[in-house]
């Protein structure tokens, strides 16, 4: 009987043992299927985040109904910019850019060295200020902002210095860098980047996108919101341009792929109204982003100018500190006549920064540098293309870079 019921507790003791480590092992298969192992970076930066915004949503599904998301957002976002730094900074943006200035280039750079190449060793210092002159105006730098430049490249050079080329249009590539390098930071010294810094502190963080009719504005009002999207931010969208149809249901489409909530009125309602109701309900929402699209305003319409002033009133009855920011959107293919509309939407509202879109290769990108020089205005964005990977951050070295490489 002993024996008996020694061997019954060994057989027991086995199959506990047994049931113990297969429960063991089924515990690691599941957990590995439902945290695998991160994946190698993509190609693509926009893959590469909306994977992460997917990974987020399986980690934390709770978070995504909830109306508050920092506490989430940090995490993401800086594992996000591990990722974009690599990505962003290198070939493929780089390569965009060039394509979009490469008309600008040909115009300015392969200028100069036709017309060194042409004289040679006969070059004087009256005829090369000269053809710089005529090379920048007809690249859309403007006639201002060229004979500044004229002026200060021959302020650095000796009259030997005329004869090379590589000196001299290293002396204007850095003089170029320096105009559009001064406005990084606007007149309240506080936006260091777009749609990020002040959201620290001052949440939502209200921007004003406006622009004549035409320059992609409602557009890159969308980009914006599902940049900030896959950053792990709350948006809401105002459509405020309400005489539009076509315009509210673009921006419809990406309010839903930027998971933002959109407030729209009926067609033709007061644009002030839907401003108002947008800051309102960012507000209410904890929202991080509130941006606001705006009709496109005829620079010689008094009375839409005027309204335009008017929206920005109300959003500020409803948060005094608003709106954050003011991003005037210009198209690169009007050349002067951009400039002409910055210098116009700057007296009706306090335009906090820029964004120059259809940098595309057929327009003259040395509109930037009268811009920057003429306005003292940052560019904040600049776009070369239809996709959202084809808009970024302005960085002047980057332009510099682009604008002067072979």
């Amino acid at each position: 009987m002993h024996d008996m019921s020694s061997d019954q507790f060994m057989i027991a003791a086995s199959v506990v043992t047994a049931v113990l480590v297969v429960l063991f092992i089924t515990n690691l298969i599941i957990n590995r299927k439902k945290n695998p192992p991160k994946s190698l970076p993509k190609d693509s930066i926009r893959e590469n985040l909306i994977e992460l915004t997917e990974r987020k949503k399986l980690e934390t599904p709770v978070v995504q109904k909830s109306q508050d998301v920092k506490q989430d957002a940090l995490p993401l976002e800086q594992l996000q910019e591990k990722l974009l730094k690599p990505i962003v900074d290198e070939k493929k943006w780089f390569d965009r850019l060039k394509g979009g200035l490469r008309r600008t280039h040909s115009q300015i750079v392969n200028g100069l060295d036709e017309f060194f190449t042409a004289k040679s060793d006969k070059v004087t210092r009256d005829e090369t200020l000269e053809h710089l002159f005529e090379l920048l105006v007809q690249a859309d730098v403007g006639v201002k902002t060229s004979d500044l430049l004229v002026e200060k490249v021959k302020n650095r050079l000796t009259k030997e210095d005329y004869s090379n080329s590589a000196k001299f249009k290293n002396i204007l590539r850095e003089e170029i860098f320096n105009i559009l390098s001064s406005t990084k930071v606007n007149s309240k010294g506080e936006i260091e980047k777009p749609l990020l810094s002040l959201s620290e502190n001052k949440l939502p963080h209200i921007v004003l996108m406006v622009g004549v009719n035409g320059v992609g504005k409602t557009t890159t009002t969308g980009k914006l919101a599902y940049k900030a999207h896959l950053r792990g931010q709350k948006v809401v969208i105002g459509a405020a341009d309400t005489f539009r149809a076509a315009a509210i249901e673009q921006l419809s489409v990406w309010a839903e792929r930027s998971k933002a909530q959109m407030i729209r009125l009926k067609e033709g309602a007061d644009p002030a109204s839907v401003a108002f109701e947008t800051v309102k309900k960012a507000t209410e929402a904890n929202a991080d982003i509130c941006l606001i699209d705006t009709a496109g305003r005829l620079q010689n319409r008094q009375d839409l100018m005027q309204e335009l002033a008017k929206i920005g009133r109300v959003v500020a009855k409803e948060n005094p500190d608003a709106p954050h920011e003011v991003l005037l959107v210009l198209d690169a293919t009007t050349g002067q006549n951009a400039l002409q509309q910055a210098k116009i939407f700057r007296d009706v509202v306090n335009i906090t920064g820029l964004i120059l879109t259809k940098l595309d290769g057929t327009a003259k990108g040395g509109i930037a540098i009268a811009i920057a020089s003429e306005m003292g205005l940052p560019i904040r964005y600049v776009g070369v293309g239809e996709s959202v990977e084809d808009l970024e951050l302005f960085e002047a070295h980057e332009f510099v870079n682009a604008l002067f490489s072979e």
